[in-house]
């Protein structure tokens, strides 16, 4: 998508005409038996966990605060935020003094969440913060975890921090004593801090914007309270702390809109001290070439530099150009590119950009030529609970654009006649293997890189290091110089009505009348007379722009190529919330498009300018299509083999759990955006 998402990136900063940001796919605790209080330690060089402080009014403080669970019981979560009452935060590092041991996900951001499964007694925690004026200060605060619930219990996940403005989600997890109980309720309400408009559609998530700028002249800490009743007729409450941190106000001509707190994963690099400052600040403004804040290519450069034209980057140096919210993310990012890129293709396309920012609160993932580094999604890197825990559930803000039309577009990735990616349903605490990162980070770092690499081929990454990153780029945008402007001009898309759609379905505009009469069989009929791989293609596609096209030539070709997997790509009846694959009728599918006759010299063109070192050959051997059996569903759909019949079972490994099912399905509808 062009310029990312509205929600992030300035869609009228003039960088926005010709930046390809985003890419398609795809805040209280403790039962009611105990008490939770906010435990406020005082600042400065010290200050300790007073298990019973002074009230807030006759407290005095000139550097940070903490705001924490005094009391929680055994197998909840406990919470504890560092809130500066001086100049912002600049950075805050957390850390255990005392206790039985515990894990700190988020000890680099201004909140901790801290799980307490198997653990009683006192734990202190430490708050080293330094702020935007360089005063270092130090706090203190401590926890009481008392004895496990008795009977059923509610925590919710997770404390956090976030910044004004921003879109973030919390958790209510029911863990149920007795066999048959069920939830019958749960209610959500704010004891603390500024009022926000709270969605619980689905009452185990609350999801709220934080206040904005101006409701936040201070950090200040939001208050919720979850309380849960069962059929048995237990009542157990919990509640949560988020955060709000406050920064400057967005500037005239801002790049993003919000951001996320993020820190470099080295904490001693080259780069580490530039490279927030240089991507990922919502001060960073464009209003023109001679008015902008943008970083120069020396300051930053690409990643390319540092190894010379034609060398690739090592891992460590990429480690290098990383920034995150959380470590782990960072941890799991390095163990995939020293794992799972044998082939080396991450680390050459890598060369193209500045940075890697991989951010809990980053939905959708996108790449912008205004700062030349991508940005991920933190749901592509988890692999335990508790990491995930950190992820936000709020939604693609992309996911009703095509609410109002008469089909749906499904999509999905297959290896063997069954799904390459697992469905891990949110309100299922189950761990992913590392392996799995392959095929789900994989797509989406082949297509993000797409991007990278045809704004920064491999013989276009020698800069003027004077000019910023996106003036070394303009005079080529300008004289439609990319490889997706050669893709557009050699092999355009010309289906007029796919082109009207893409702007529906990926960029919110409001559908006519004879676009929402279109069924799904005459949709497939009109994208199968085209030479799109993926109806994605047309989100971007406007005569000489084919950014997203570009991209999803390249990401389905290299999962093929290098994972032997293929996409599914389908349109059927409409989706509804609770619908499982069963409830999809198949209109018109393929199985393998970028093997049609009109997609593959697409293919080979996007190869020759962004990925050289792969032979053309790989191409030619890719099979043709396997068209879909119309009229049955998408499950009987997965098993697909040339010249098979309606009878063939479904794989045997093949969840049939009827919760399994509706998250494939609902999986299988977000992954016409690729989840990115």
């Amino acid at each position: 998508m062009v310029c990312g998402t509205v929600r992030y990136v300035n869609m009228n900063n003039p960088l926005c005409q010709e930046k390809v940001v985003k890419s398609k796919f795809e805040v209280i605790r403790l039962p009611a038996a105990l008490s939770l209080t906010l435990s406020l330690a005082a600042c400065g060089g010290g200050g300790g966990g007073d298990s019973t402080p002074p009230p807030p009014q006759q407290q005095t403080c000139t550097g940070i605060k903490i705001v924490a669970d005094a009391t929680v019981a055994s197998g909840k979560v406990a919470g504890a935020s560092a809130l500066s009452c001086g100049a912002p935060l600049k950075s805050v590092v957390w850390s255990q003094v005392s206790g039985n041991f515990v894990v700190l996900n988020a000890a680099r951001t201004p909140t901790v969440a801290i799980e307490t499964k198997g653990i009683t007694g006192i734990i202190r925690l430490q708050a080293d913060a330094v702020l935007a004026d360089n005063t270092s200060v130090t706090a203190t605060t401590d926890i009481t975890i008392g004895t496990a619930p008795a009977t059923s219990f509610l925590t919710l996940r997770d404390d956090h921090s976030v910044r004004p403005a921003t879109d973030t989600s919390i958790r209510a997890w029911p863990t149920l004593t007795v066999t048959g109980e069920t939830v019958t309720n749960i209610t959500w309400t704010q004891v603390a801090g500024p009022t926000v408009t709270m969605d619980t559609t689905d009452k185990q998530l609350l999801t709220f914007k934080s206040p904005a700028l101006g409701a936040v002249p201070n950090d200040i800490a939001l208050k919720f309270r979850a309380t849960m009743t069962t059929s048995a007729g237990r009542t157990d409450s919990d509640e949560v702390i988020v955060s709000v941190d406050r920064q400057p106000a967005t500037p005239d001509g801002y790049i993003f809109e919000q951001t996320a707190r993020v820190h470099p994963f080295r904490q001693v690099s080259a780069y580490a001290g530039t490279l927030a400052r240089c991507v990922y600040e919502n001060n960073l403004y464009f209003r023109s070439s001679n008015d902008n804040n943008l970083c120069s290519a020396g300051t930053l450069p690409l990643l390319q530099t540092e190894v010379g034209i034609g060398n690739v980057p090592t891992t460590e140096q990429i480690m290098g150009r990383v920034l995150v919210s959380h470590d782990f993310l960072g941890t799991n990012f390095e163990n995939f590119l020293n794992n799972q890129d044998p082939s080396g293709d991450f680390h050459r396309l890598l060369g193209g950009v500045t940075a890697i920012v991989i951010g809990s609160h980053v939905r959708p993932s996108f790449y912008t030529a205004g700062t030349g580094a991508i940005y991920l999604d933190a749901n592509n890197l988890w692999l335990t609970p508790e990491q995930r825990d950190v992820v936000t559930e709020v939604p693609d803000y992309r996911s009703a654009f095509d609410d109002q039309l008469n089909f749906t577009g499904v999509g999905r990735m297959v290896k063997d006649n069954d799904y390459a990616i697992d469905s891990y349903p949110t309100y299922d605490r189950q761990p992913r293997p590392a392996a799995a990162l392959q095929y789900v980070l994989g797509r989406l770092m082949y297509h993000e890189l797409a991007h990278a690499s045809d704004f920064f081929s491999p013989t276009d990454r020698n800069l003027n290091t004077a000019l910023g990153i996106y003036l070394n780029v303009a005079p080529r945008i300008a004289s439609l110089s990319l490889p997706s402007d050669a893709l557009a001009a050699q092999y355009p898309l010309t289906s007029p009505e796919m082109k009207g759609l893409g702007q529906v379905m990926y960029q919110g505009a409001t559908p006519n009348t004879l676009q929402k009469s279109y069924t799904a069989a005459q949709v497939g009929n009109f994208f199968s007379l085209d030479v799109a791989n993926d109806d994605y293609a047309y989100s971007t596609s406007d005569g000489a722009n084919s950014r997203e096209d570009l991209a999803m030539l390249f990401e389905e070709f290299m999962v093929n190529y290098r994972y032997d997997a293929q996409y599914d790509v389908g349109y059927t009846n409409v989706y509804r919330d609770g619908m499982t694959a069963d409830d999809l009728i198949v209109a018109w599918g393929q199985r393998g498009r970028i093997g049609a006759p009109g997609v593959k010299p697409r293919i080979k063109l996007v190869l020759q300018k962004i990925a050289p070192w792969i032979p053309l050959s790989a191409v030619d051997s890719l099979p043709a299509p396997i068209q879909m059996r119309v009229g049955e569903s998408w499950t009987a759909n997965l098993v697909q083999t040339p010249g098979m019949n309606a009878g063939n079972p479904r794989p045997a490994n093949f969840s049939a759990s009827l919760a399994a099912k509706v998250t494939q399905a609902r999986d299988d509808v977000a992954s016409r955006r690729r989840a990115h």
